[in-house]
């Protein structure tokens, strides 16, 4: 048996994205270590109770600042020599990127996750020339490289960022937990839902502009939005969901740190984001049993098949999202087969124990 160590950028994300991972590795026999930076009280306990080795390992994970990420190298280089894993798994940018480095220089094999793009590697300029070269260097020691979607794969392709092909898997995303996410009987109220970070690359100001719309037509409608504000450049300002929730277009939930309940509540899920890996929330939507409405963009796309389990409608385009969301509250029948299409499909190709098994045999484990 070996000593993995998964080293991610954001703690929670451990339990929220890796635990059917983390299980199944530990399920496996082998010795199971996790790090990440933003410590959360739910995550220590977690780690325990799966059986795994919890190190925190801090860091700034959403700037570029080279002498500190000079720093970060060797830190995680001390990490490898202090845990010698047999084989390091990381994900989201710095760890893929900064991981890779180190692994090379301790000889330690290594794997990165492609979890989503992100805007550095989606917008042209120098910040954008410097992140591929730099997960170039990375890429050059992972022996495989993990996607969820053939528009990163493809990107990162032609930009030469990989340069044996052969390392690539494909992975249905980090699936969903179906026995966490069971099918909810449908509300008898039409309700649709949202749960994002309050980004306006989530289509949050699109959800907004829609829901105003629906309500003008369907007043019944219940619309509801979930996430945490964030008060970074992209984020969308409080001011703005307020507004909106006094003009009755939405109900706010706030962050949710769980999200049955709200799911039980809808009948319709919702994200008409810009770009995503594979989102997670709408699998959970899928699991649950709902009909979903997204964007046809990278990463979303992948998760509804038109007009069977959901509609897509084009990114940016809050009346399409509207019409799409008028269609549904007005046909319940169709919720009702779109819904249990999505459940289907969940169990066919979105399980979290397949994309586990996938994963584990890529990496020999």
């Amino acid at each position: 048996m070996s000593r993995v160590l998964i080293f991610g950028g954001f703690a929670p994300s451990l339990i929220l994205f890796r635990a059917p991972l983390l299980r199944a590795l530990v399920e496996a026999g082998h010795e199971v270590i996790a790090a990440a930076p933003d410590e959360d009280h739910r995550v220590a306990p977690a780690m325990k109770e799966m059986g795994v080795q919890w190190y925190p390992i801090n860091f700034e994970r959403n700037r570029v600042q080279p002498v500190r990420d000079l720093l970060f190298v060797r830190r995680i280089r001390r990490m490898l020599r202090e845990l010698k894993p047999d084989r390091l798994l990381c994900y989201t940018i710095k760890p893929n990127i900064y991981g890779g480095w180190a692994a090379a220089a301790e000889g330690v094999p290594s794997a990165a996750m492609v979890t989503g793009l992100g805007t550095v590697f989606m917008n042209p300029g120098l910040k954008r020339t410097a992140a591929i070269r730099m997960f170039k260097k990375a890429c050059r020691w992972h022996d495989r490289v993990f996607f969820q979607n053939p528009d990163d794969c493809q990107d990162l392709l032609e930009a030469g960022v990989i340069d044996e092909p052969e390392k690539v898997v494909m992975t249905a995303g980090s699936g969903v937990d179906l026995d966490q996410f069971p099918v909810k009987p449908l509300p008898s109220e039409v309700s649709f839902l949202m749960l994002a970070r309050l980004l306006t690359s989530k289509g949050v100001r699109e959800f907004l502009e829609a829901a105003a719309m629906v309500k003008s037509r369907h007043p019944e409608a219940v619309i509801r939005l979930g996430g945490m504000e964030d008060p970074g450049s992209g984020g969308v300002p409080m001011a703005e969901i307020r507004s909106a929730e006094q003009a009755g277009a939405i109900e706010y939930l706030g962050h949710l740190e769980d999200v049955h309940d709200a799911m039980a509540a809808s009948s319709v899920y919702v994200l008409p984001s810009w770009h995503e890996g594979t989102p997670r929330s709408v699998l959970e939507a899928m699991a649950s049993g709902r009909a979903i409405i997204t964007t046809d963009v990278r990463g979303c796309r992948e998760t509804v098949e038109d007009g069977v389990n959901g509609l897509l409608v084009p990114w940016k385009n809050p009346e399409r999202l509207a019409e799409a969301m008028c269609k549904l509250a007005e046909d319940e029948d169709l919720r009702a087969s779109m819904g249990a299409a999505s459940r289907q499909q969940a169990e066919t190709r979105f399980d979290a124990r397949e994309v586990a098994r996938v994963m584990m045999n890529a990496l020999s484990l």
